[in-house]
């Protein structure tokens, strides 16, 4: 978190820095801001500072603070950015894991501390690959009637891993419903004027349905 990197840092403190301020900050006085010696500062919690044995009434002008203690609520003030960026990002949309570090990069944020904060929010269940997958595969299917190489594929280029994706699809695409959207998919093909059965069996192809369905479907054929 180096001067100009991050809005709410400047230059890394050195060793036996003095305390030159600290002010809160925020609408609710959330956030300390700290003022060294050298011109460098970052912003803290109270519960960062319980972390360290710190509270707020000790942060006095000319206080001293090790090198470690500075390190340590750097790096949880760097980590509070980070979260609150991703929460503000997930807010605004759903996003994969994948979708959320490209993000979050983007933005400059250290890698480390990204990877740190993307399996916080797993354990808090903000974030989550899965529910993604199933949840766009609902959507997806309501819009546009796909088979399940092309819903595998839509996961994919959404970020999620294959495993995951693979697997969201057998369990929510069963044969039945498959068979259900393949004919949705033929009966749209058909309203927009192809009748060609071999069109129409290359454009579901193309669709991501299976072969052996597509022919049942196109002839009319029922379940084996």
């Amino acid at each position: 978190m180096g001067r100009g990197v991050q809005e709410e840092d400047s230059s890394s403190p050195s060793d036996n820095l003095k305390l030159v301020q600290a002010d809160r900050t925020g609408t609710t006085g959330e956030r300390i801001k700290l003022q060294f010696s050298d011109g460098s500062y970052f912003f803290v919690s109270d519960s960062d500072l319980r972390e360290e044995g710190l509270s707020a009434l000790e942060l006095v002008p000319e206080l001293e603070l090790s090198e470690a203690v500075i390190h340590h609520l750097k790096h949880r003030s760097l980590l509070r950015q980070v979260r609150d960026k991703a929460l503000d990002l997930l807010a605004r949309a759903p996003h994969t894991t994948f979708s959320l570090r490209v993000k979050l990069l983007k933005r400059g944020f250290d890698s480390r501390a990204v990877e740190e904060v993307l399996q916080l929010l797993k354990r808090e269940e903000y974030l989550d690959d899965n529910s993604y997958a199933e949840n766009w595969l609902r959507s997806r299917i309501e819009r546009r009637p796909e088979g399940r190489a092309a819903l595998v594929a839509g996961l994919l280029r959404k970020g999620v891993p294959r495993e995951i994706a693979e697997g969201a699809v057998n369990r929510y695409l069963t044969p039945a419903l498959e068979r259900e959207i393949a004919v949705r998919a033929l009966e749209k093909l058909k309203r927009s004027g192809e009748t060609d059965p071999l069109k129409l069996k290359g454009k579901l192809r193309a669709r991501g349905f299976p072969f052996p369905l597509i022919r049942r479907v196109v002839e009319g054929k029922r379940e084996e």
